[in-house]
């Protein structure tokens, strides 16, 4: 009895699936899941713990301003929920990757994009440069500016 070629190529794609958990694209979404998770905590530590050393953006901040920055905005937020849009991802040579992801900040749960217009939302569009550092990815600068409800729709 012989594979169909329908269950064969199941069994192909579900041993591609099972490889790609560690490629860099993916271990970088996971980072960038692992981020949202930490700022719905409000943990600064758990923040911190993704951002580069030696992180340094184009206005000059560092790992410590974006820890200040972040602790100041969990005191002025009680609750925090976000929705995450990765819009996409670049992964160059010599452990190098950009991200682009916007962000919408919340003082309520939202489930998708379509309920941006029903609640008063932050929203951001991250620029974010990351180096894989012994084997684990770390963002190592970035930008970002105020978005607009259409960047989600896109």
């Amino acid at each position: 009895m012989g594979l169909s070629r329908s269950r064969f190529a199941a069994i192909l794609l579900l041993l591609a699936g099972c490889s790609e958990p560690d490629s860099p694209e993916n271990r970088i979404r996971q980072l960038i899941a692992d981020g949202e998770t930490a700022v719905e905590a409000r943990s600064v530590g758990d923040v911190r713990a993704l951002i580069s050393e030696d992180y340094l953006d184009g206005k000059k901040r560092t790992r410590r301003d974006l820890t200040r920055v972040l602790a100041g905005y969990f005191l002025r937020h009680k609750s925090i929920h976000l929705l995450v849009q990765v819009n996409e991802i670049l992964v160059e040579e010599q452990g190098r990757a950009r991200a682009v992801v916007y962000v919408a900040m919340a003082g309520r749960p939202l489930d998708d994009a379509a309920q941006l217009s029903l609640v008063r939302a932050d929203l951001y569009r991250f620029e974010l440069e990351l180096s894989e550092v012994e084997g684990e990815w770390l963002v190592t600068g970035g930008a970002w500016r105020k978005a607009a409800g259409r960047d989600f729709l896109e």
